[in-house]
């Protein structure tokens, strides 16, 4: 029979190392995960140093019930999007699913916030929307850069069936150059552009046109393919599914909606 000996050297070697693992999982199960969010009122925003919003705090819900501290912090769109591709932060939010960002992002299946995609218009204008996009062809658009604006617009864009467009760096830079004239028919999330507006006090100059262009914006907290350990993505759907049946999700969204 073979035996096998193993030295009082070597079983101190062994506990040591089994030590130091157990101490490193317990290390890092106890650091917060490190986050980011864009600058999207009112689904996430910085107010007197802290991180507020829709989306901010439905993550910090999600987690806490996840006994997972988080970390939260604000970077631009693209960057934020080079850190979670770098391995450096555990999930940005709130993203849009695209099929180029899942070599570096796992999508969970529970969404994180959602909103309808709108036009917006001077309050003044004579502008009118039935539907019909073509009958907008003529006019000029502005839009926030690298943001998402539904499929419908989408196609317009890359069609050339609208032409005529304006970058801002954010929805409140969009809404204050639609005022402004530099453009007539500002585009986006529409309690992302109302926030904006009544931020900036603009709120009674500007006028939604109806219908919608598309159904919504559906945005979810992208988890890095690197970093995140296994099956918590399993387990934060599951506790977004608890948080809309008990009515947590509604009284998040409300707290920030209600004007709106």
């Amino acid at each position: 029979m073979l035996s096998l000996h193993i030295t009082p050297t070597t079983l101190a070697r062994c506990v040591a190392l089994l030590v130091a693992l157990f101490a490193f999982q317990a290390t890092r199960a106890s650091e917060a995960l490190q986050f980011v969010t864009i600058s999207l009122p009112p689904f996430s925003f910085e107010e007197q140093g802290q991180a507020r919003g829709i989306a901010v705090d439905l993550v910090k819900e999600a987690f806490a019930r996840l006994d997972k501290p988080v970390s939260i912090s604000f970077l631009p769109l693209t960057r934020a999007q080079t850190e979670l591709a770098s391995g450096k932060v555990d999930g940005v939010f709130p993203l849009a699913y695209k099929a180029e960002r899942l070599s570096y992002m796992i999508y969970p299946k529970e969404k994180l916030v959602e909103d309808r995609i709108s036009f917006f218009v001077r309050k003044d204008s004579p502008i009118r929307y039935d539907g019909d996009l073509s009958k907008l062809k003529d006019y000029r658009f502005g839009f926030e850069r690298g943001a998402v604006y539904g499929p419908v617009f989408t196609t317009a864009l890359q069609s050339k069936l609208i032409t005529k467009t304006d970058e801002a760096a954010n929805q409140a830079q969009n809404v204050n150059k639609l005022i402004g004239r530099r453009f007539d028919i500002a585009v986006g999330p529409r309690l992302v552009i109302l926030y904006s507006a009544e931020a900036t006090g603009n709120g009674a100059a500007i006028r939604e046109l109806k219908p919608s262009v598309d159904q919504g914006l559906v945005a979810f907290l992208g988890f890095s393919r690197q970093r995140t350990e296994a099956g918590l993505i399993a387990r934060y759907d599951k506790v977004m599914q608890e948080m809309h049946r008990d009515g947590s999700y509604e009284r998040i969204v409300r707290q920030y909606t209600q004007r709106q």
